[in-house]
């Protein structure tokens, strides 16, 4: 058989074919990565410029994404929205785990409830004006609200079944929020002293729960 008249094609060696599968996690790979740009180019708009200058066209440009690619992940402002939102909460689901997987008394009650309020005050700070904005933004728009509700239901059905009186637990994730509230936006912030304390104090609160829960259960009886 002749060679002089096959192609550089046909000539070259044969390379085994791809592994089954790896194109298709290559392709995932790339879009989560995309995504991820695109949220975090919202994510700085918002925080440097303010929500009022974010655009789906702001976005493309600072994420260095094609219109079509963006509309591909999000198809309105909204959903960019929405998913910067859900990416925080996300985040903050991550630190629970975390939180988790460190805990040192994994049987005992409010194990969950514990990770919660470590995560609270362990967490990175969070940027206020992104944070500010997205609340403003959810509080005008049902179906965002809604999101952020049905995570913070889901939240409070893990922390009412990590085995506390629900009274001790809720005061417990109530003065949490609050904490989280005031290192947010701003307003009297505790010193690192006293977050210190705070957070030891709630911790103890927990982990005293076995005891004292007897005497609050008995104390709501008698009302």
């Amino acid at each position: 058989m002749s060679l002089v008249n096959e192609s550089p094609k046909s000539m070259a060696p044969d390379r085994p074919p791809a592994p089954k599968g790896v194109g298709k996690i290559s392709k995932s790979l790339s879009a989560a990565a995309t995504r991820d740009r695109l949220l975090h180019a919202t994510s700085h708009i918002i925080q440097t410029q303010g929500i009022e200058r974010l655009t789906l066209d702001a976005v493309a440009k600072e994420a260095k994404v094609s219109k079509g690619g963006l509309l591909y992940h999000f198809a309105t402002k909204e959903a960019l929205i929405a998913g910067v939102v859900q990416s925080l909460m996300d985040e903050f689901d991550a630190d629970i785990e975390r939180e988790l997987a460190l805990d040192r008394s994994p049987e005992s009650p409010g194990r969950w409830l514990r990770a919660y309020v470590k995560a609270t005050f362990n967490g990175k700070p969070l940027a206020t004006k992104l944070i500010s904005s997205l609340v403003l933004v959810a509080t005008c728009n049902p179906e965002l609200l809604q999101l952020v509700q049905g995570k913070f239901d889901a939240w409070q059905q893990k922390i009412l079944a990590s085995g506390l009186d629900p009274v001790r637990a809720n005061l417990v994730r109530l003065a949490t929020d609050g904490f989280g509230d005031a290192e947010l936006f701003g307003y009297m912030p505790p010193n690192p002293a006293l977050r210190q304390d705070l957070l030891a104090m709630l911790l103890a609160m927990i982990q005293e729960a076995e005891s004292d829960d007897i005497h609050i259960t008995k104390v709501l009886e008698q009302r």
